[in-house]
């Protein structure tokens, strides 16, 4: 089973966190949507007519969506199913949150990797 198929998003926390956002718009026309970041769409290299999009993101450094990380930075990584992919991570001993996400863009779960990096894995919704 593949695990993982791509990189869903990057998120990352900011002191100044609007002036980073608009840095990145100015100087590398990263067009900021209202929830504080960019989505990069692209379509799937073996099926053409599938798509998807990629995340970009700047936070608040006060944002508590990374806890209980600290870290200033978490990926977002997408699988085909997360249910799997779950249950396996549990089985090697992975910490694995038992919150779960669901919504319109589709769902969600978190990990802590060896160094306390948040890892947030998405199993998209169709046409994301």
């Amino acid at each position: 089973m593949k695990r993982v198929t791509g990189i869903g998003g990057i998120f990352s926390k900011a002191q100044a966190a609007d002036k980073l956002r608009a840095w990145y718009q100015e100087h590398l026309g990263i067009t900021i949507e209202d929830y504080g970041g960019a989505s990069f769409n692209w379509r799937d290299a073996d099926n053409p007519e599938r798509k998807g999009s990629t995340v970009w993101s700047v936070m608040k450094d006060s944002t508590q969506y990374f806890d209980p990380s600290v870290k200033p930075f978490m990926i977002n990584y997408r699988v085909a199913d997360l249910d799997a992919v779950l249950e396996l991570l549990r089985t090697e001993g992975v910490w694995v949150d038992e919150k779960r996400e669901d919504s319109e863009f589709g769902r969600f779960a978190w990990i802590m990797d060896p160094e306390d990096h948040r890892v947030e894995l998405w199993e998209p919704a169709e046409g994301m």
